[in-house]
């Protein structure tokens, strides 16, 4: 969450700069969404659903959850 925050003032403070600098702070913001979609997709979807068997619960299953924001994370790199 913190390098999507560091990603994202980089992204402002460089927006007005030269195209090598807003490429340089791009950089910053793709890695930190990787980041953020590795983590939806292995930590909550495959070690939360299938590991400990989270699709089965009625109250605690957040597949739905999180594979909304698996998707939205996997849509923001096209925008960037």
């Amino acid at each position: 969450m913190l390098l999507c925050w560091w990603g994202g003032v980089r992204l402002l403070k460089s927006h007005r700069a030269d195209r090598a600098q807003f490429a340089a702070a791009q950089n910053v913001a793709l890695i930190a969404l990787t980041t953020s979609l590795l983590m939806w997709l292995v930590a909550f979807l495959d070690v939360g659903g299938e590991w400990f068997l989270m699709w089965q619960s009625q109250k605690w299953n957040g597949q739905e959850a999180a594979f909304q924001m698996f998707t939205i994370v996997g849509v923001a790199p096209t925008f960037l």
